[in-house]
């Protein structure tokens, strides 16, 4: 959040997030990740059926039967609590971009080598852990090949992160004429607490994520609106439009706001 953009909002219910919190999320999930890197032949796996399940082309849900991580963050008094969860794939490609390829030129536009993609979606697919126990300093995946992967699993899911039913809603927050700011993000916070819990933590995970690249657009060229029109098929996208690319314009809009003003959403999480 710049401070120009904090010194506009005078709504006495849109109060700043602190710094110290708007880390606290994403902190603690870099914690929660490498303490169970670090204990990984340790950790109890979850009850399968000994079948191979795909995760690509899944609904979210059934994906996360299988091929699940936690998010946790600390309280006041430093006691992590579990939020929810987000598939491993996405977990464990977004931490790996955070923390290499936030400064790669055109990491989300450049395609990966299909070979290392399909070799790595089928890590991400392959039983009883589903890619977590996936070391990067033993492979030779590029960041475009993490990239791409992060993106294609999104794309191909049947729904995108915003369920169909709520497409029109979170079109007509930012189209509503006179626009007025403050009134957007209460609106933007109403709607994101009304999605169902799986599509919530993800969608506050990938706009997290992107507005991580999105500050430092000046080294990897990805500025927010940039990756509004490379994430819009997977986050917010509707089968009425699909062929209709003026009406992309909007949920593009939509996205860039979203990835622009995320500070406000993400700790709009009620405690559980």
């Amino acid at each position: 959040m710049h401070s120009s953009e904090t010194q506009q909002y005078r709504n006495p219910e849109l109060q700043p997030p602190t710094k110290a919190n708007l880390r606290a999320w994403w902190n603690h999930f870099n914690f929660v990740q490498k303490t169970k890197k670090d204990a990984a032949t340790k950790e109890p796996y979850r009850p399968h059926d000994n079948t191979d399940h795909p995760v690509f082309e899944k609904t979210l849900r059934e994906s996360l039967k299988y091929a699940s991580v936690q998010i946790s963050t600390a309280n006041a008094n430093g006691d992590l609590y579990v939020w929810g969860y987000i598939p491993v794939v996405v977990a464990k490609c977004g931490l790996y971009l955070k923390e290499n390829a936030t400064e790669v030129q055109g990491t989300f536009r450049i395609n990966g080598s299909t070979r290392r993609m399909r070799d790595l979606q089928a890590a991400f697919e392959s039983p009883p852990r589903y890619g977590k126990s996936l070391d990067w300093r033993q492979e030779q995946y590029t960041t475009h090949d993490v990239a791409s992967v992060f993106r294609r699993y999104l794309t191909q899911m049947p729904e995108p992160v915003i369920p169909y039913d709520m497409y029109h809603l979170f079109r007509d927050a930012l189209a509503k004429r006179p626009f007025n700011q403050d009134e957007a993000i209460a609106t933007y916070k109403s709607l994101i607490r009304k999605m169902p819990k799986p599509n919530q933590y993800l969608l506050l995970y990938v706009l997290d994520l992107l507005s991580v690249f999105a500050r430092k657009s000046d080294k990897n060229l990805m500025t927010a609106t940039n990756l509004a029109v490379i994430f819009r098929p997977g986050l917010i996208s509707h089968p009425q439009h699909e062929m209709s690319p003026q009406e992309h314009a909007l949920s593009q809009k939509v996205l860039e706001f979203l990835i622009a003003q995320q500070d406000w959403f993400m700790l709009d999480i009620a405690p559980p």
